[in-house]
């Protein structure tokens, strides 16, 4: 028997807890609260980035989007407040892990016929669906390979069509980074099994290979509030944690990980960020562009 992805195992096993204890309750929502103006409440804070994907998509030329794949799904909940900024689109999720497509499906069990929550991996995924927009939310930097994510992104993107990232991003390169930043890098990478944390310009490149050019970029780092009283705990506790071995045990892991985002969140080595790419149109050929030949 093969043992469960580390990415997948580490969803299968927190995804519970998140969603009960984490500091945004109900809704769906496992990623993080951004405490943008205007907010009142973690509800809110949780939602919010969901009105700013829509915005953004509609800034951007889309307007009646027919369908809409978010890659690393969770439980549903960015689905369920994109439909509704949509109502007519098709709305497609992927998740590599079995719980999070269990409790997705019940959550957008009221709609199946316009809901499909997908199993799998979304470097290799190969669907039957040309989406509109593409959706990413703390999810690219749980690829373990940055070019296949976005090759995977091409092959489900129409031409013309737009991805919303958003995730957690270097500053600088890793020789640039300090030898307690990079340590502090490596414990986040280890703790939440992320393979493809990198900065702004790489992710860049990558997406470039797969015809993806990046057009919008917004930081919200100022939004979010790291150092709750818990977290401080956490941070007392986690050397220890780490001196235990304990980063293999998805539990603990998700401490550890998220300590170490913290520092770095706090001290500027790493931004949460969202970006904006669009998915290159086909070049024409001489003839169809009214070149010579033509006419």
């Amino acid at each position: 028997m093969t043992s469960p992805h580390p990415v997948a195992r580490y969803y299968d096993r927190n995804t519970r807890r998140f969603l009960r204890f984490g500091r945004i309750r109900g809704g769906g929502v496992i990623h993080r609260a951004l405490w943008a103006p205007g907010v009142a409440n973690s509800r809110e804070a949780g939602a919010w980035i969901h009105s700013w994907i829509g915005e953004v998509l509609r800034d951007h030329g889309l307007g009646a989007p027919g369908a809409i794949l978010d890659l690393g799904c969770g439980v549903g909940g960015t689905l369920v407040d994109l439909a509704r900024t949509f109502p007519e689109a098709e709305m497609h999720g992927v998740t590599i892990s079995t719980e999070q497509v269990r409790l997705a499906r019940q959550f957008v069990g009221a709609a199946p016929s316009r809901f499909h929550i997908h199993a799998g991996d979304f470097d290799a995924l190969d669907l039957p669906v040309q989406a509109d927009a593409v959706v990413a939310i703390e999810a690219f930097v749980h690829s373990g390979d940055a070019g296949a994510f976005f090759r995977s992104v091409a092959r489900h993107l129409s031409p013309g069509g737009l991805m919303v990232l958003v995730d957690d991003f270097l500053t600088t390169p890793r020789t640039g980074l300090t030898p307690r930043e990079r340590a502090r890098v490596r414990h986040f990478e280890q703790g939440w099994h992320l393979g493809s944390l990198c900065t702004v310009d790489t992710l860049e490149s990558h997406a470039a290979g797969a015809g993806l050019e990046l057009v919008a970029g917004f930081d919200f780092t100022h939004w979010t509030r790291p150092g709750r009283p818990r977290d401080r705990v956490i941070a007392a506790l986690s050397p220890a944690f780490r001196g235990l071995g304990l980063v293999r045990v998805p539990f603990f892991a998700n401490m550890v990980g998220g300590d170490a985002l913290q520092d770095g969140l706090r001290e500027g080595f790493i931004r949460y960020r969202g970006l904006v790419l669009r998915k290159r149109e086909p070049r024409a050929s001489p003839s169809e562009a009214g070149g010579p030949g033509s006419g």
